[in-house]
């Protein structure tokens, strides 16, 4: 029984630790991360206003105002490694909010983008940016 009062201690302990901690912000993103942005809902608009959001916060949008994804049929916004470095994907994820990122590095051709959005239909849960 003498055990308990150390285990007690040590909840108490690692609890007054982590609880009321505040959220970090995100670190400075990395020097201009070349982001594609697409619309994958059909959502008018949405692509221009993430593209300008995005480069409000320091990227470097290649696509213009953005432009439309293959398809309208999206359901859940994803953001995509083009280059092989998965932090910056997951760093544009965090920024927009977006939970799902995947790598899918181009094989073949040059392309400028380094990681590509695109926006589903989920958008508006997640605040539209």
């Amino acid at each position: 029984m003498r055990s308990w009062p150390k285990i007690l201690t040590f909840f108490v302990v690692t609890m007054s630790s982590t609880c009321g901690r505040e959220e970090q912000p995100p670190p400075q993103p990395p020097p201009q991360i070349r982001v594609e942005v697409l619309n994958g809902c059909g959502r008018p608009g949405l692509a221009k206003k993430v593209a300008r959001f995005l480069r409000e916060h320091g990227f470097d949008v290649v696509n213009g105002e953005g432009s439309n994804a293959s398809h309208f049929n999206f359901l859940e916004s994803i953001v995509v490694d083009r280059c092989g470095d998965l932090e910056k994907a997951r760093y544009v994820a965090k920024i927009l909010g977006i939970r799902n990122c995947i790598q899918q590095i181009y094989e073949e051709g040059y392309h400028i983008e380094e990681v590509t959005v695109v926006l589903g239909k989920d958008m508006d849960k997640l605040g539209g940016k």
